[in-house]
């Protein structure tokens, strides 16, 4: 369950494609008004990557206190990982930390698919910038990077087995069927708009069960 946030209207949904997934999402609320919030996924599936994300996981929590530097956070997240993480595996991951009554948006990326930004008028963008994957360049320093948040506009945090489910015809859903279930549904409450884009997933895969894990964050600023 998200936390009440002043400002923001925030849901996260994950449903594991196997008894134990690879998807990692969790939120970590400063103060009345600011939020982080948090997506990862491991590569490959079952129990090895279930384990490997809950190592992340456990470090996440011990790192996030109020972080002076989300980019800091992230390269040393990056240098732990690579010391535990088998050479076949990697993680990617975004980091972000919202605040409702700015707006302001501040984000980190190692090699996730890059968030939507669903404006208030119907159009959309997605979040530029970031670096490499987790695990595997233990010396690389991440950077942080800046978004504005107006009311009514909506972020959405996602991992490829939204974007990648495919339909009966092999054909991928991608960001173009993902968009288009936020904006339709952009004016409704954020766990309404996560129950939507997965009944737009159902409908699009016609109900065949999804060959990867499917995580989902959205947050709305209403202020």
């Amino acid at each position: 369950v998200a936390p009440s946030v002043h400002g923001l209207d925030v849901a996260g949904h994950n449903a594991p494609c196997r008894t134990v997934g690879g998807d990692y999402y969790d939120f970590f609320p400063y103060g009345t008004s600011r939020i982080a919030m948090v997506l990862g996924d491991v590569s490959g599936k079952g129990m090895p990557a279930s384990l490997l994300m809950m190592g992340l996981q456990a470090r996440v929590q011990v790192l996030i206190e109020e972080p002076k530097s989300l980019a800091q956070v992230m390269t040393r997240l990056n240098r732990i990982t690579s010391a535990n993480c088998p050479s076949n595996r990697f993680i990617t991951l975004f980091f972000c930390i919202l605040d409702g009554d700015t707006g302001e948006l501040t984000f980190c990326n190692a090699g996730h698919n890059p968030p939507l930004i669903v404006r208030a008028d119907g159009s959309y963008t997605q979040l530029e910038g970031g670096g490499p994957v987790l695990g595997i360049l233990p010396d690389i320093e991440y950077q942080e990077y800046h978004e504005q948040l107006a009311a009514g506009d909506a972020l959405v945090i996602y991992s490829d087995g939204v974007t990648e489910a495919n339909n009966p015809a092999g054909d991928e859903f991608e960001i173009e069927g993902l968009s288009a279930a936020v904006i339709e549904n952009r004016h409704l409450p954020a766990p309404t708009i996560v129950s939507r884009i997965n009944q737009a997933l159902t409908v699009y895969t016609a109900g065949a069960p999804p060959a990867d894990d499917i995580t989902v964050i959205v947050a709305r600023r209403v202020a």
